[in-house]
C-alpha cells in the first residue's frame, strides 16, 4: 500500500507513478486477464497475480516484462494519493480463485490488512519477549528473540499438495531446503509453543502423517513428489516425544496428547523392532534399503567422523543396523520412555505410566553401565560385535546430560572436558567434534567441526539440569555474543557456524539454529 502526501503549501504535485518487472524463471510468462497480470508457468497449473486497486491503470505486457502506469496524478497542496498492489502465488487454479475474495478485501480494505497484521506481530513479539529470562531483558537480547522469531516466522508454509499441515522449512534461502524434515520438525515445535501453540501442533501433525504402518516416519517430505521425492531410506533421532510434551506444556491441550500417543507408542516401538541388531534393548541407527550413507542420515549427524569406520548389517529384508549402538540414540530413546510416562499421566493411564517409567530407569541404569568410559570420563558409543567403546570425544557424548542420565560423578568428569578451551569450549561453544582431534574440520566441515546450535542447546541446558547453572550462563552469553550477525547486527542466522572465529556457514535463515537461540533465552 503506498501513499503519498503533499506537504507543500502552495503548489500541486504532477507525479507519474509505475510500476515494472521481468520473470526470474525461463519457464514462467506474463499475460493480462481480468484486470490483472497473470504469471504462468509452463506445463504447471501454478500461477501467480499482480492486482492493483486503481483502475485506470494502463498495463504494457510481454511474455517476459510487465509495466503498470498509473499515469499522470496530480495531488493538490495538503492532499493525498494512495493506491495498492497485491502479489501472490498459489500452487493451482483453483487456489487462486478460493483466494479471490481475499485478494480483493485486501484491495478495497488495504488499513484493515495492516491493522490486523500488525496485532498478529505484537502478539507475537510480546510473548516471545515475556518470555525470555531476566538477563535477556534488554533491548539487544530482545532484538535477538525477534530475529530468531522473524527466521521461524519466514520458513513458515501453509499446507498444500501433499503437505496437509503446516509446518516449517528449514531454510527458504537453500533451493534443496524446501520440504519438511523429522527432527527439524520436532526442535522447531518446541520453540514455536512459546508464541503459538496451534502451529507448533501443525508441525508435528506434519511429520506424523507420513508415519507407515509400521510405525516409522520419513526423513523428509514434499509438496510436490515431482520435484523431489519423500525420503523413506531412514528416519531420523526420536525427539517427538520431548517435542510433544513440551507443546503440551505450552497448550495444556490434553486432546492433543491424546491425539499423538499412540502414535508416539507405535514411532517408539518401531526403534526396537527395525533397529535393535541384536534384539539386546540397545538400538542402533540405520536405514531401510541396506544403504551406508543413509543410515549416517538417520542419526542427523550425516558425515561425522564417529561413522568413518562404521558398517552395514542386515537386520531383515526392510532394516539394516550400523555396526554400533550410538550413545546419543538410546538417551533420546530413554527419554521418550519418560515423556511417555507423562503423557500417559496425564491421560490418567496409571498402568502404562509406571510401565514407561520403569522402562526409562531401566533403560537409564543402561546407558550410565554400559556408555560411560571411566578412565576418560566421556560417553561414547559402543560397537556390536565386541562392545568396545568407539572413543572420541564428541557432542553425542553430553546428550546423557541433557536427558538427565548422567549421574553426579559422570557429569562431573563430562563437564570438566566440555569446559575445557582445548576441547569444547571455543571461542564459540561447542563444536560437534574436540576441537583437538586431528579429523576436526572447523571450516564448512559439516558434522565435523562446526558449532550447530541445536547441540549447543543440549550441552548447555546439560550443564544447567545437572547443577552447573553458572557456567550454563556464561556459555550462552558467550554463544549469543560470538555468533556473526547475531547480537547488536542485522546479519541472518546461520546453520552453522565456525567455532574459532563465529563465521556464520552454509545455509542461511536457518530455522533450528532460530529455534534453539530462542530456547536458550526463554524460560522453560
Amino acid at each position: 500500500h503506498i501513499e503519498i502526501e503533499n506537504l507543500d503549501e502552495s503548489d500541486e504535485k504532477d507525479l507519474n507513478v509505475s510500476w515494472e518487472g521481468s520473470r526470474m524463471l525461463k519457464e514462467s510468462s506474463f499475460s493480462f486477464f481480468n484486470n490483472q497480470v497473470q504469471i504462468l508457468f509452463n506445463d504447471r497449473e501454478h500461477r501467480g497475480s499482480i492486482q492493483w486497486s486503481n483502475s485506470d491503470v494502463q498495463a504494457t505486457i510481454s511474455d517476459s516484462t510487465y509495466h503498470l502506469d498509473e499515469g499522470s496524478i496530480i495531488i493538490p497542496n495538503g492532499g493525498k494519493w494512495s493506491t495498492t498492489i497485491n502479489h501472490t502465488f498459489c500452487f493451482s487454479t483453483e487456489e487462486m480463485e478460493q483466494e479471490q475474495h481475499l485478494l480483493k478485501d485486501a484491495l478495497n480494505n488495504p488499513q484493515n490488512v495492516f491493522d490486523e497484521n500488525r496485532e498478529i506481530w505484537d502478539l507475537k513479539t510480546s510473548r516471545v519477549i515475556n518470555s525470555l529470562k531476566p538477563e535477556y531483558a534488554s533491548e539487544s537480547y530482545q532484538r535477538i528473540a525477534v530475529k530468531c522469531l522473524m527466521t521461524l516466522n519466514n520458513n513458515w508454509r501453509s499446507k498444500a499438495g501433499f503437505l496437509n499441515h503446516d509446518g516449517l522449512f528449514p531454510s527458504y534461502n537453500y533451493e534443496w531446503f524446501h520440504g519438511f524434515w523429522a527432527w527439524d520438525s520436532w526442535k522447531h515445535a518446541v520453540a514455536i509453543a512459546h508464541y503459538d501453540e496451534e502451529l507448533a501442533k501443525e508441525q508435528i501433525r506434519a511429520m506424523y502423517d507420513f508415519q507407515d504402518d509400521y510405525g516409522m516416519i520419513a526423513d523428509c517430505v514434499y509438496r510436490d513428489t515431482i520435484i523431489e521425492n519423500h525420503n523413506w531410506r531412514n528416519t531420523k533421532p526420536p525427539l517427538s516425544g520431548w517435542a510433544i510434551w513440551k507443546v503440551f506444556k505450552k497448550s495444556q491441550d490434553t486432546s492433543f496428547l491424546r491425539e499423538m500417543y499412540p502414535k508416539l507408542i507405535k514411532y517408539h516401538n518401531w526403534w526396537y523392532a527395525y533397529r535393535d541388531h541384536n534384539d539386546n534393548g540397545l538400538c542402533e541407527y540405520g536405514s531401510t534399503d541396506g544403504s551406508l550413507i543413509a543410515a549416517k542420515w538417520e542419526s542427523g549427524m550425516d558425515n561425522a567422523v564417529r561413522f568413518d569406520d562404521a558398517t552395514i548389517v542386515e537386520n531383515n529384508v526392510v532394516a539394516w543396523s550400523l555396526d554400533m549402538e550410538s550413545v546419543d540414540l538410546n538417551a533420546y530413546l530413554a527419554a521418550e520412555k519418560e515423556y511417555l510416562g507423562k503423557i500417559a499421566e496425564a491421560l490418567n493411564l496409571e498402568e502404562e505410566s509406571t510401565f514407561y517409567f520403569t522402562e526409562a530407569e531401566n533403560l537409564s541404569d543402561r546407558i550410565r553401565d554400559e556408555f560411560f568410559h571411566d578412565e576418560t570420563g566421556w560417553f561414547y558409543d559402543i560397537k556390536t560385535t565386541d562392545r568396545s567403546f568407539l572413543q572420541q570425544y564428541a557432542a553425542e557424548g553430553w546428550i546423557p546430560l541433557w536427558t538427565r542420565i548422567a549421574s553426579h560423578e559422570q557429569a562431573l568428569q563430562v563437564a570438566e572436558t566440555m569446559l575445557d578451551t582445548s576441547h569444547f569450549n571455543t571461542y564459540v561453544p561447542f563444536p560437534i567434534l574436540t576441537s583437538n582431534h586431528p579429523k576436526f574440520k572447523p571450516d564448512r566441515g559439516y558434522w565435523r567441526g562446526p558449532v550447530w546450535l541445536d547441540q549447543v542447546y543440549f550441552g548447555i541446558k546439560g550443564l544447567e539440569y545437572n547443577g552447573f547453572t553458572e557456567d550454563a550462563k556464561v556459555l550462552t552469553h558467550k554463544v549469543l555474543k560470538n555468533l556473526e550477525g547475531l547480537k547488536d547486527d542485522d546479519g541472518p542466522i546461520w546453520e552453522n557456524y565456525h567455532p574459532h572465529s563465529g563465521k556464520g556457514m552454509e545455509s542461511r535463515h536457518f530455522s533450528w539454529s532460530a529455534a534453539h537461540i530462542l530456547l536458550l533465552m526463554v524460560e522453560e
